[in-house]
């Protein structure tokens, strides 16, 4: 693809910049390259591609990494991403903890702190993360001058087109999305982004969906969440909501939501659900190592303690898990007959649970699937684990900031 001259400036401006950004995407996802492969990649002539290398060093985004393997002559040089041109902050929310981490351009932690505030629907929340946010950065001599961005990822009804979590509209004063104001505090470009779906963006960047084109993430948190990848891409819907698992209904005479509706997936399978059945099979006089492990106060449970005594083969801990999984391989199976993937990912709090999870689920979509949905189809748990998030929520700002930079 050679420049014409004849083209007006702006046009080739706009081809340009396509090409830059199209290979800092290729760079920070793929790695170092050379120049006769990006040339070929991008349809270039070299004189074109050695240009575009060239601007792109003068502006700070890549350097010389040092040299590729040669089939004959000299070897070539290779160039990569320059991780040090910017930093950015993930800030990781959900309802149990928040965790603020810096990366730079090569994925790369910086630093990371885990702040003890709970996510809840009020503008008391916020005030308490912009002043753990600029306590972080100022403690680890960050200027906000080194930022290039903030990716937020959160539970709820996100619509990153317009900037608002439609699950907690009381973060922010009335009528100001949530993306206005992270943006009027910080003064940087802000990413918002679906926890959910974040992890499913690591997944296929970085972990066992890499190179599939058909996968489902199912994240069991506090909700319960599903992630699809549909031809290679992200699924999000008309408003960004797509993969709701946890509000189907599954039992219609079942529990009060936290949605207002009757019987939804997550009164029986999300980790406080998980919390609340321990209690009342306790309760019922189940007997079970979980009162030693909570020294009998019951209000310090936690799903890491009923993960705990899973592996330490507590029968009544491994029952409870046994009944979630198969309560979500149900819904996964209507999943499954929906989407046809070639993988299920699992993910979450309860994913450390491990094959006390993940094999009743299996089980349960081996019992409810028709035949041929499953010839294809094998269920992990993630390898990423939390990083997943993490990585999917840096991807996702990374891939929304460089096509901002060379518009």
């Amino acid at each position: 693809m050679d420049l014409v001259a004849e083209e007006p400036n702006s046009v080739i401006d706009i081809r340009k910049n396509r090409v830059k950004s199209n290979l800092l995407l290729h760079l920070y996802q793929n790695g170092d390259t050379s120049i006769n492969k990006m040339a070929r990649l991008f349809h270039a002539s070299i004189p074109s591609a050695t240009g575009i290398v060239n601007d792109l060093i003068r502006e700070g985004w890549i350097t010389e990494t040092g040299t590729g393997p040669a089939r004959a002559g000299r070897p070539p040089v290779l160039y990569g991403l320059n991780a040090k041109k910017y930093l950015t902050l993930i800030m990781d929310i959900n309802r149990h903890d928040t965790q603020l981490v810096v990366f730079d351009l090569h994925n790369q932690l910086i630093v990371r702190k885990k702040i003890d505030i709970r996510l809840d629907d009020s503008a008391t929340f916020m005030q308490s993360l912009f002043e753990f946010a600029d306590d972080f950065l100022a403690s680890n001599d960050i200027n906000t001058s080194k930022l290039w961005g903030i990716g937020v990822s959160m539970p709820g009804l996100i619509n990153s087109s317009q900037g608002i979590n439609l699950t907690y509209l009381n973060l922010t004063p009335p009528g100001v999305p949530l993306v206005t104001h992270l943006r009027n505090h910080f003064r940087l470009p802000i990413c918002l982004f679906n926890d959910t779906k974040a992890t499913t963006i690591g997944e296929h960047r970085f972990g066992l969906a890499v190179q599939k084109s058909q996968v489902l993430t199912i994240n069991i948190d506090w909700g319960v969440g599903l992630g699809i990848i549909i031809n290679g891409e992200v699924f999000n819907g008309a408003s960004g909501f797509a993969g709701e698992l946890g509000h189907i209904q599954v039992k219609p005479d079942g529990m009060l939501c936290h949605c207002g509706k009757i019987g939804c997936l997550d009164t029986i399978t999300s980790a406080m659900a998980l919390i609340r059945q321990a209690k009342e099979g306790i309760a019922a006089g189940r007997a079970t190592i979980l009162t030693q492990i909570v020294n009998n106060d019951l209000d310090l449970l936690e799903t890491s303690h009923i993960i705990e005594a899973v592996h330490a083969g507590d029968e009544f801990s491994i029952d409870l898990l046994s009944t979630v999984g198969t309560e979500l391989g149900k819904g996964l199976a209507t999943a499954v007959h929906l989407f046809n993937p070639e993988v299920i990912i699992v993910g979450g709090l309860l994913a450390e649970a491990g094959p006390f999870i993940s094999n009743p689920i299996e089980q349960a979509i081996n019992k409810y699937c028709l035949s041929d949905f499953k010839n294809s189809l094998t269920t992990h748990i993630s390898k990423l684990g939390p990083k997943a998030r993490l990585l999917g929520t840096q991807a996702h700002l990374f891939e929304h900031l460089i096509v901002k930079e060379f518009p």
